[in-house]
């Protein structure tokens, strides 16, 4: 039989720092020799704050349920990434439950975190217990999924499943049927409601028939062998219910209904030891969910609920022993009383009471909106407790005449919190911490302990974890992470490329290759070491952060690539030569214009125009001087217009005005769209140079030559 004390409710804050110094110091053993100082340090602080548990209580048991950890059937917060880490190490090790005994001592605790840091290869649940007993831990006791109650062709399968918690593989045991027959041991019925049902929504309800959710029904509302359910069993069921997705809602609800029937006499014992409130309560979900409620079961709760019979809520009054008038004002009475017939009974009410009533009706509830209730609610957002818990560490650590150990454990916890930090986008308090860590090393305090705190924030670890969350909320952060990388400066500029490299969405790449030419030239040594790499997109990439510098180091290397077979490479490559007026990619350009029509023909037109070479624009008129054979003919020569025309040298005008002397019957439509064309350019040129085009394009009939026209004599009347 247990001892009473287990009984008595811990100390929240004392086991909130006994779980914080449990973890930072596994992270230690794992990280640091045994003679380390920190190891030492962190192992006494552990000890102590788990001392001072066991004057409270002689034996701490914590189960683990994937990512939660419970104590007494209360689960920590989940959103804590310290609770958070500890549980998913124990999880992940297939340990369901860890219980400290008084008598412990530091080499148990360091035993302990190393076999927690230990290779999980060879551990499996069968062995776990076995392995555990070598690191000779008297004083702490581990426990580990039973497979026994799986059947033997499924326990090798469902052991793979080391991320899963425990109660999920009970849970998806009973629903898939894998669980052999005979009672189970409590850990279902112990799973709190909100866990139950947030492992029974993650499942997919097509899979599992009926009598799936009868066994879990059944084992969870199971009290004992003698009965199928007590009294105190349907206030968690509702809860339960209500928390499952609407599809599961209604399956488990049938399922409940369909159990309490089984025993009329177990469900009259347990329905009448509960209020009528409670019983109103289950039938409004059975009727909402249109459930339908066996006979038998429907006579109990309809004898109970007007009855009350047994319930503790129920109060038995003689109608004869009150009158109306113990419970209100006489006026009210009278009013409320439905044998009065006097139309004019409302003046029995006193003006007073119709007065408050109104005024009551016509109060304006949101006016209660008040800075001081906003600030109210502000202390329960977990959010900012987050970010206000941050802040307090950071101005400890920036305090004066903080003990060395002190100083440690803050800058530990810093670190754990970082983590956290980087899976919600906080950036700007990442900053804080960096900025504060170099202030106090730069001021000489503690300089060993901030040299290896900043050795942790520029490990590979660290910076790959910051850059992949730049890759998922850097985008709703740029300023933050603008200066983040301004801090590492050319030591991240690796990682952005590596993930670069392997991000699929534009808009991410857009970002990291933004966030890439901040760094000006200092990107070109990695940029060029990359163009080696096999992967056309990555030589693309590279491509278009150095189109951004200026150095003959770069042209040398991107000429190679003018002539790459793919044409996402090479086009990119030219436009890099191009911005540094390189006339090698000018020479290209040319050798494309002679193709005079395919892609590579189309690409050079559209670079020569948008870069204006004028060396092509000799080339580009004998193709617009040439003898038109057909339509295409005419249509060809649109773009190469365009082109002359965005490069604006004047020699093209000649040419143009060949054109728009061209009179076709056949071709009438081709030519009118070249001539269209032809005025759109005009603007690129000096009005005096086409002022005979657009005194002509005035008398036009096509509205469009008119228009443009129009617009230019407009401008020059200016």
């Amino acid at each position: 039989m247990k001892d009473a004390s287990d009984k008595i409710p811990l100390d929240a804050k004392l086991l909130s720092y006994a779980i914080i110094e449990l973890n930072i110091s596994r992270r230690n053993v794992a990280i640091y020799p045994r003679d380390h100082p920190s190891v030492e340090s962190s192992l006494n602080n552990a000890y102590k704050f788990l001392n001072q548990l066991f004057e409270i209580r002689p034996e701490i048991t914590l189960a683990i349920a994937k990512d939660t950890i419970i104590i007494d059937k209360y689960h920590l917060d989940k959103k804590n990434p310290v609770y958070r880490e500890f549980a998913l190490t124990l999880n992940k090790m297939n340990i369901a439950y860890v219980t400290f005994r008084a008598g412990i001592t530091k080499k148990e605790l360091y035993s302990f975190h190393s076999f927690l840091t230990r290779k999980e290869d060879d551990l499996t649940v069968e062995n776990l217990n076995d392995v555990f007993r070598k690191y000779n831990t008297v004083h702490i006791v581990i426990g580990a999924m039973d497979y026994r109650k799986f059947s033997a062709g499924d326990r090798a399968s469902v052991q793979k499943k080391g991320n899963v918690s425990v109660w999920e593989r009970y849970i998806y045991g009973l629903l898939e049927g894998r669980l052999l027959s005979g009672p189970l041991s409590d850990e279902i019925r112990d799973i709190p409601p909100e866990i139950l049902a947030k492992i029974l929504n993650n499942a997919s309800a097509g899979d599992f028939k009926a009598e799936a959710y009868d066994r879990v029904i059944t084992e969870y509302m199971r009290s004992s062998s003698e009965n199928i359910f007590s009294d105190k069993d349907l206030k968690k069921l509702l809860e339960f219910i209500n928390r499952l997705r609407p599809d599961l809602k209604q399956q488990f609800l049938s399922s409940a209904v369909k159990t309490f029937s089984k025993d009329i006499n177990s469900a009259h014992d347990a329905l009448k030891n509960i209020s009528v409130a409670e019983i109103e309560g289950f039938l409004d979900v059975i009727n909402k969910e249109r459930i339908a409620v066996p006979k038998p079961l429907m006579d109990i709760i309809d004898k109970l609920s007007y009855s009350g019979e047994g319930s503790p809520d129920a109060i038995s009054i003689d109608e004869d022993e009150f009158d109306d008038e113990d419970l209100m004002p006489s006026s009210l009475a009278d009013y409320f009383n439905r044998d009065i017939e006097n139309k004019d009974a409302v003046a029995l009410a006193s003006a007073d009471d119709l007065r408050e009533i109104q005024s009551l009706l016509n109060f304006e509830a949101s006016e209660l909106k008040t800075s001081q209730l906003m600030e109210f609610e502000g202390e329960f957002n977990d959010d900012l407790a987050e970010k206000r818990f941050n802040i307090i560490l950071i101005e400890m650590i920036g305090s004066e005449n903080v003990p060395e150990e002190e100083y440690r454990s803050f800058l530990n916890i810093l670190r754990e919190q970082s983590e956290q930090l980087l899976c919600i986008g906080e950036f700007g308090q990442i900053l804080d911490i960096l900025g504060a860590i170099e202030l106090n090393r730069t001021g000489n305090i503690f300089p060993a302990l901030n040299s290896d705190a900043l050795e942790y924030y520029h490990s590979a670890e660290f910076i790959s974890q910051l850059v992949d969350s730049f890759t998922i909320l850097g985008r709703e952060n740029k300023k933050e992470v603008s200066m983040i990388c301004a801090y590492y400066d050319k030591k991240v500029i690796p990682y952005l490329m590596d993930a670069l490299a392997e991000e699929e969405s534009l808009a991410v790449r857009r970002f990291l290759m933004d966030l890439l030419k901040q760094f000006g030239d200092k990107v070109i040594p990695e940029a060029l070491q990359r163009l080696a790499d096999e992967r056309w997109f990555v030589k693309r990439n590279m491509l278009y952060i150095l189109a951004e510098t200026s150095s003959r180091e770069v042209i040398e290397n991107i000429k190679p690539l003018c002539r790459h077979e793919n044409l996402k490479v090479s086009m990119p490559a030219i436009k890099c030569l191009l911005n540094n007026g390189d006339d090698y990619a000018k020479e290209i350009i040319r050798e494309y214009i002679a193709h005079k029509s395919g892609y590579f023909f189309e690409q050079a037109l559209n670079l020569a125009g948008s870069f204006r070479i004028k060396e092509v624009v000799d080339d580009l008129i004998r193709l617009l001087n040439k003898k038109e054979i057909s339509g295409d003919d005419l249509l060809n020569k649109i773009p190469v217009v365009r082109a002359l025309g965005d490069i604006g040298d004047p020699r093209a005008l000649d040419a143009f005005r060949g054109l728009l002397s061209i009179k076709s019957i056949l071709f009438r439509k081709m030519v009118e769209q070249l001539r269209v064309e032809i005025y759109k350019t005009l603007k690129n040129y000096p009005y005096d140079m086409v002022r005979d085009l657009v005194e002509a394009g005035l008398e036009s009939g096509n509205e469009t030559i008119k228009g443009e026209s129009l617009s230019l004599f407009r401008e020059k009347a200016k």
